[in-house]
């Protein structure tokens, strides 16, 4: 599981206000992109506290470098890895939010050949990814 953070641009927060609970972000735009897409809801946990926050997107995109360039022109909250919008959370242009909420990590799957098929190259690049993904910090920067 690669590790998901929410985030928003300052443009928007100053307008819409900063959501200080999971249940707060049904009050504010979503941007979905492939990262956020969730068929149900976005699954928040904290201290023990499971909260399943249903939420209807405002905007949509394939892409989940749409979803950031959307949220960083303000158009809304989204969700994504950390690692995919770690250059716009270092200069500002995103905020992360809800950071002492832990939102469900999004499943990675690598599909590969089995049995004599399988190239080594293959399995030590798996392998890598795996232990890459293990050792990725679950707090992004602020």
């Amino acid at each position: 599981m690669i590790p998901r953070v929410v985030v928003a641009s300052p443009g928007y927060l100053a307008r819409r206000g900063m959501p200080e609970t999971p249940e707060d972000l049904v009050r504010h735009r979503i941007v979905g992109g492939s990262a956020a897409a969730v068929p149900t809801a976005w699954r928040f946990e904290r201290d023990g506290r499971d909260a399943a926050i249903k939420l209807e997107p405002h905007f949509s995109t394939d892409e989940n470098e749409g979803a950031i360039a959307a949220a960083v022109a303000g158009f809304g909250i989204t969700s994504t890895s950390g690692w995919a919008c770690r250059r716009e959370l270092e200069d500002g242009s995103l905020v992360r939010l809800l950071p002492a909420w832990t939102l469900a990590g999004i499943p990675v799957h690598a599909y590969f050949p089995m049995g004599r098929a399988t190239r080594a190259a293959a399995r030590a690049a798996i392998d890598h990814l795996v232990a890459a993904f293990e050792r990725m910090p679950s707090d992004m920067p602020p």
